[in-house]
């Protein structure tokens, strides 16, 4: 729901007079979008100890919102996610739901060049979740997380990009109870400026 919700929003101000406002620079108003793969491996631990271990593949999205200081140095707000589908006991039954773990914060990216075509490195550290966004049944889990990476702006606007993802999840229902996850992720993306 939340990707949803920031699609709409982006979409709308892009529709506004606010678009017309884009001059092909990085610095000032920015937002992005991106989709790709990932690959995800969980560790599940309990009071320090590995209970059990899990890889999953799936979709990776990105969203980004922000301001360019330069043109080779930004600051945003930054949506890094990796959907999955698992198996889940809800209390009577196993089912497939889909599970997102990703990272909502504050990023940065610095670029090599002031113009396309450029390679960057980015990096990010916010509050990191497990949730299943489909299933109101399931509470959200929080915890930290940060992101690094590189990517390359093949021309305006148009950039690769390849993502580490880290998160340390709390259960809320078991402090003891940890969630260690680590995602790479490889996604094309839009960026506005």
């Amino acid at each position: 729901m939340k990707l949803l919700s920031c699609c709409l929003v982006t979409m709308g101000l892009l529709s506004t007079p606010v678009a017309n406002a884009f001059d092909n620079e990085r610095r000032g108003f920015v937002i992005g979008l991106g989709a790709g793969l990932h690959t995800l491996d969980i560790d599940y631990k309990y009071s320090g100890e590995l209970l059990a271990s899990q890889s999953e593949k799936g979709i990776a999205t990105s969203f980004k919102i922000g301001f360019g200081v330069t043109n080779q140095f930004l600051v945003y707000y930054v949506r890094k996610a990796s959907w999955f589908n698992a198996p889940v006991f809800d209390g009577v039954s196993v089912s497939d739901t889909t599970i997102i773990s990703g990272i909502s914060g504050i990023g940065v990216s610095y670029y090599l060049s002031g113009s396309a075509p450029s390679a960057y490195f980015l990096g990010a550290f916010g509050i990191g979740d497990l949730s299943a966004p489909f299933e109101s049944a399931i509470e959200t889990d929080t915890g930290s997380a940060y992101m690094f990476g590189a990517g390359y702006e093949v021309s305006e606007h148009v950039q690769f990009e390849a993502t580490i993802l880290k998160t340390n999840i709390d259960s809320k229902d078991d402090a003891n109870f940890v969630l260690e996850s680590s995602s790479i992720q490889f996604t094309a993306n839009y960026l506005w400026y």
